[in-house]
This record gives structure tokens, C-alpha cells and sequence, in this order.
């Protein structure tokens, strides 16, 4: 009998009454499938072991083909499979908790380096009343949800009061929150309210929707307790209208991460400067090593595609090709990198009911989709309608998904029409559970 070597395989034929015995001697000698078979309709298993196997096991396999199975070649040893990709086949949206004793919208995210999660609030007036605020920061700590703290840190007095608007007419208000290498960076903006807020039919005057420009980053070096001053109006990184409410692109703890080169870069996502019911996205990436400059001259946005489909990155965000697009339903949202499943998830969302003052700020549609990269291409996996709540700006907290990916938590408010001890307008925790299938 030939001696097997290191890079020798073989080959097992086996019927389907063989089933049981074929699976003991997978895990006695480490059998595996050869690529794209089934133990229930393929006859050929291939043994790829790299390492070379005793005389005496070497004989059991060969007295294995008196209970019905043969060997019939000899191969190359294959290497082992991939894992299987996984696709997400819908969401089960669980019952919101109220979080007490605070209020306002957005309540982006970040896991910091110490921890903590830190996130920013607008139109606030913090935990504990602490502030009466366009934006300010906050700190959660203990968790996971519903047993979490809050406490506000920076009530941001520089960029206004609630509702604190300028000579253009607009306020200050925030969007992306991230944790790099122990500092945190926070995107802001002009906002100007369309008639956000308005439940009359005077539809020649308005369109309901919430407009944005000129973003900038500002960065603090204490997890919030002071910042970078605010940049001055008509002097923006990012001017105009596209790239304007910039979400960080999240993955692990301090921003963490390797995949598609999260090592090396920060990716930053946009739609086309609206609050609620845009129509386009946006992708920008800097080097994490400089970040910290805040010189918009360090960034580079997607602006075509190879033959193979990857990227062109080219500078200028006035112009950059479009990641997503959804005419109408696209609001200021994030990207979140879910390892178990190596998959990005958005959560959108957006107005359905715009035209009906009766329904226009109480009615929310959450589209729930997923891609293998930030850049996409992203497919819907769930959608949801929320009425009377209307849960808009649905952000997951990185620290809370579980190891698997197929549950985490996301953060939301609720009908800003509607504030007071009892209403949604304040941070809400909904747990989402995810069903999934390899593909």
C-alpha cells in the first residue's frame, strides 16, 4: 500500500446509506466536502488533510471500504472552504424603551477608547435639563440597553440655543460622532427649517423639508469636555450643499477596524443636504493619520469605477459619484460595520405623509439595508412604518451588537411635535434582531 504523504488527498465514494459512517470518519480524519458538494446528493468527499497520517489510521480508512466505501483516485489536496457569505433576510423590530429624564434628536453614537459610549443630541435640553441647546455631547455609560446612564458633558453653548438661528436664517446642528485613536471628531452644519415642524396645508410656502450646508469637523481631545471653536459661517471644510451632514462610517471600539482598509482610512457618508427626504448619498474618506488636521484638502470622495468595480477615489466632494440613491427617501443617516455578519447596515428612514398635515410629522418609514462595502451595493431587507411615534434618525450603538451580528440596538427619537414627560421625544432604545441565511 502507498504511504501518504503531505500533499496527497483522496477521494471517497460513498452511497447515501453510508451517511452516518461518512460523518464519523469527517471527524475522525478531517474529511471535508469538496467545494460546492453536499453529503446528500454528491458522491465525492475529498480528504485534505495537509498533514501526514499514521500507518495505522491510514489502514481504518482502508478497512472503511469493507462497510461500503471505496476510494477511487488520488488527488491534489484542495484547501478549505471559505466561509459562507450571509445575507440578511429580514429584521424583527422589538418594543422601544424610553429613556427618562432627557430630550431631543440624533443621538449618534460613538464607542470611545475609555469605554464609554459618547453621542451628540440636538435640539436638547440633555439629561437632567442640563442645557437648552442646538447640540450638545453626552456620555452613556454601564449598559447593554435598557440599563443604560446618560449624563451631558458639553452643552455646546457656542453653536446656540435650541432653535438659535443667524443671519442666513439657519442653526447649527450636528450629524457623525467618532472615536479615533482616542479623539473625537463631530460633524456640524446649517440647517434651515422648512417648515419642519409645521402642520398647516400651506404648501405654496413650503416643502417640509429641512435643508443643509456648509459642514465642517471639529475635534476634542477630552471626550467632549472642551472642542475645537466653532468654524464661522461662510467658511466651511465642505461648502455647499452635498457632503453636508456627514455620518462617520462605524466599526469597532475606537473606531477599530480592517475592513475595506478602516485600518488606514475614515469614511464619512452624506446625502445631498437634507434632513429628511433626500435623494442621494455620498462616500468621502481621509487618512486616520490625518484626520486630526481638519484640512478638507485630505479628502478624497468616490468619483467613478474601475473595470473591476472598486472605486475611484478623486478630491473634490462638490461632484462625487452618488453611493446610494433613493429619490425622496433618503434622510441623513449612517453606515455601521457588523463583523458577525461582515456586512454594512443603513438604516434609513423618511416622511411618508408630507402632503397630509395630519400625519406629516408622526408617521416615519424605516428602510432597513445592507452591502458587502460602504459603497454598496446595498439591498433592502426590511421596511417599517411608525405611526403615531415617528422614530426618525435610527442609529445603532457599535458596543451593543452582539458577537453573531444577528441582534443590536438601535438609538432614535420620536414626534418632535409632541415633547413632555410622557412622549417619544427624547433617546429611545428599539432592539433589533436579525434572520439571516449563507448565500
Amino acid at each position: 500500500m502507498r504511504r501518504p504523504c503531505e500533499t496527497t488527498a483522496l477521494v471517497l465514494q460513498f452511497s447515501s446509506t453510508d451517511d452516518t459512517i461518512a460523518r464519523k470518519l469527517f471527524s475522525k480524519w478531517r474529511f471535508q466536502l469538496k467545494e460546492g458538494a453536499m453529503l446528500e446528493n454528491d458522491p465525492e468527499v475529498v480528504f485534505a488533510s495537509l498533514q501526514s497520517l499514521p500507518r495505522r489510521e491510514f489502514m481504518k480508512i482502508g478497512a472503511a471500504s469493507a462497510l461500503g466505501l471505496s476510494f477511487s483516485s488520488l488527488a491534489t489536496a484542495q484547501s478549505p472552504q471559505a466561509p459562507k457569505k450571509l445575507r440578511i433576510l429580514k429584521a424583527q423590530i422589538g418594543q422601544h424603551i424610553r429613556l427618562p429624564n432627557c430630550s431631543g434628536d440624533v443621538w449618534t453614537t460613538t464607542w470611545a477608547d475609555d469605554d464609554n459610549l459618547y453621542c451628540v443630541a440636538d435640539d436638547t435640553t440633555g439629561f437632567s435639563k442640563a442645557c437648552n441647546s442646538n447640540l450638545a455631547i453626552h456620555r452613556i455609560s454601564e449598559g447593554p440597553p435598557p440599563s443604560i446612564e446618560g449624563v451631558t458633558i458639553n452643552p455646546m453653548a457656542e453653536f446656540g440655543k435650541e432653535g438659535e438661528v443667524k443671519e442666513d436664517k439657519a442653526s447649527w446642528k450636528a450629524s457623525g460622532l467618532a472615536c479615533i485613536d482616542g479623539v473625537l471628531y463631530l460633524s456640524v452644519s446649517r440647517h434651515y427649517y422648512d417648515g419642519v415642524g409645521d402642520t398647516s396645508t400651506d404648501s405654496d410656502r413650503h416643502f417640509w423639508i429641512q435643508e443643509t450646508w456648509d459642514a465642517s469637523i471639529i475635534k476634542s481631545t477630552d471626550h467632549g469636555k472642551s472642542w475645537r471653536e466653532a468654524p464661522k459661517i461662510g467658511h466651511a471644510m465642505f461648502p455647499g450643499r452635498l457632503f453636508s451632514n456627514p455620518f462617520f462610517v462605524h466599526y469597532g471600539k475606537d473606531g477599530k477596524g480592517s475592513k475595506d482598509g478602516a485600518n488606514n482610512y475614515v469614511y464619512a457618508v452624506s446625502n445631498d443636504g437634507t434632513w429628511n427626504n433626500g435623494n442621494f448619498m455620498t462616500l468621502g474618506r481621509v487618512s486616520r493619520g490625518l484626520i486630526g488636521r481638519l484640512d478638507p484638502d485630505d479628502w478624497e470622495f468616490i468619483h467613478d469605477w474601475d473595470e473591476k468595480h472598486r472605486p475611484i477615489w478623486r478630491p473634490r466632494h462638490d461632484n462625487a459619484l452618488y453611493v446610494f440613491r433613493s429619490p425622496g427617501r433618503t434622510s441623513m443617516t449612517g453606515m455601521h460595520y457588523v463583523e458577525g455578519l461582515d456586512l454594512y447596515v443603513m438604516p434609513q428612514w423618511h416622511y411618508p405623509h408630507l402632503e397630509d398635515p395630519q400625519r406629516r410629522w408622526s408617521s416615519t418609514r424605516w428602510e432597513l439595508y445592507s452591502a458587502p462595502a460602504p459603497w454598496g451595493p446595498w439591498s433592502l431587507f426590511h421596511s417599517q412604518d411608525f405611526e403615531p411615534q415617528g422614530f426618525y434618525n435610527p442609529s445603532i450603538p457599535s458596543k451593543f451588537i452582539s458577537e453573531d451580528g444577528r441582534k443590536f440596538w438601535i438609538f432614535v427619537a420620536g414626534d418632535f411635535t409632541h415633547q413632555g414627560p410622557e412622549s417619544d421625544y427624547r433617546l429611545n432604545m428599539v432592539p433589533v434582531t436579525l434572520e439571516v441565511e449563507g448565500v
